[in-house]
């Protein structure tokens, strides 16, 4: 598939690729299937790859952190077993090392950071005003994981009036098989792609 990416209105979302969710040695990210699915499909090395290009060309990279206590988020659900696993707040809890971002995409020096409370990247985070102040239309949507914080990333950027590009092998589900659904259902309101079409498209 041939896209057109014009760099300077569009920005790359790096989403929750935070140790507590991507580590081999993360209890959690091993029990949700996160671990072992990054380590299958690589997906770390195709992220870091995009995101040098997108460094090396000029478009903006920006790193959206799950903290559970950022923002003001007037109430949190408590119902489900997600809510229950987090409960406490200890899960990618900002300042500790399971809250810093995996080491392969690690942010550099002047980079963005928002960290938001829940599964969006706008979700109490400020997003929407960062997006603004860089004149941002178009997302390129990647991270941890597809059926979660990226779908519902997906959902409320296009109700906020953006354009959204998924880069399919930057995301993992807990299965390929939830992934490929989830793409599925995205497919319909975005634009899928790889990497590697990406960094051809990115000039």
């Amino acid at each position: 598939m041939t896209i057109a990416i014009d760099k300077k209105t569009t920005a790359i979302l790096v989403m929750d690729v935070q140790n507590d969710i991507t580590r081999m040695d993360s209890e959690m990210a091993v029990q949700m299937g996160f671990a072992q699915e990054i380590e299958r499909t690589g997906m770390l090395t195709h992220l870091r790859n995009l995101m040098d290009h997108c460094r090396d060309t000029g478009l903006l990279v920006i790193h959206v952190l799950i903290d559970l206590e950022a923002g003001n988020q007037p109430r949190m659900p408590n119902r489900g077993p997600f809510y229950a696993m987090v409960a406490g707040g200890n899960v990618c809890k900002r300042g500790t090392p399971g809250g810093d971002v995996h080491e392969a995409v690690a942010p550099v020096d002047g980079e963005i950071i928002v960290y938001k409370c829940l599964f969006s990247a706008f979700a109490s985070s400020g997003l929407q005003e960062v997006l603004d102040e860089h004149g941002i239309t178009d997302l390129i949507l990647t991270g941890v994981s597809t059926d979660a914080v990226v779908e519902s990333t997906a959902w409320d950027a296009s109700d906020r009036g953006y354009s959204t590009i998924l880069a399919d092998d930057c995301c993992i589900c807990a299965t390929q098989e939830l992934h490929d659904q989830t793409v599925s259902r995205m497919a319909m309101r975005c634009d899928v792609s790889s990497s590697a079409e990406l960094i051809k498209a990115i000039q």
